[in-house]
């Protein structure tokens, strides 16, 4: 491999350690769950490339999360149900999220081109805190889940559909998703650090 290719693929690789860090997950699946969730990443974000439009993303995304939700597991600490170890669709999105973010909002991979086309279709990575604000926000709402763990794919769709309701009564319709998540995530994260 040409030392080009080589750092372009680590490139890629240590996006997906960042995205795996970043969204505090790893320490809750069963040891050695790290290494397939990054292989499985790399592989997502490699059809991004040639994603096209909306449903081709939503097609990857679900893909993602209900391969994850089928092949990851929960560590034995982290299971309070222990008939029930599977990760949940909310954790798989969340990671799934991040990732994307990274790789494309961040790092504008795999190209300009792509990224311009691709910003507008990454959801939101919400998190158990961005989840009790948009219940403080929509209390109207009968969301059950209490935490990203306890998110089915259902409540997941749902979730996301409170996050654009916020972007259009607090943001106007200004901003992405991509925005939101960063945004509300650092109001709620450091408010000592706030904007005035």
């Amino acid at each position: 491999m040409n030392p080009k290719d080589e750092a372009s693929l680590i490139k890629i690789r240590m996006i997906i350690d960042m995205a795996i860090s970043f969204s505090a997950m790893n320490r809750v699946f069963e040891k050695g769950s790290k290494q397939k969730i990054a292989e499985k990443i790399e592989f997502s974000l490699g059809l991004l490339d040639e994603t096209t439009c909306k449903d081709d993303f939503e097609k990857i995304h679900s893909e993602f999360c209900n391969w994850f939700v089928e092949n990851v597991r929960k560590s034995k600490r982290n299971s309070g149900d222990i008939n029930n170890q599977s990760a949940s669709y909310g954790q798989a999105a969340k990671l799934f999220n991040v990732a994307t973010k990274v790789y494309i909002y961040y790092c504008h991979l795999p190209s300009n081109e792509s990224m311009v086309k691709l910003l507008p279709l990454i959801h939101a990575a919400v998190d158990t805190l961005m989840m009790k604000y948009l219940k403080t926000q929509y209390p109207e709402e009968n969301f059950q889940a209490g935490t990203i763990e306890a998110v089915g794919r259902y409540e997941y769709l749902a979730l996301q559909k409170l996050v654009i309701k916020n972007i259009q009564d607090e943001f106007m319709n200004l901003i992405l998703p991509v925005h939101w998540d960063d945004i509300i995530w650092f109001r709620l994260n450091r408010p000592a650090e706030q904007f005035v």
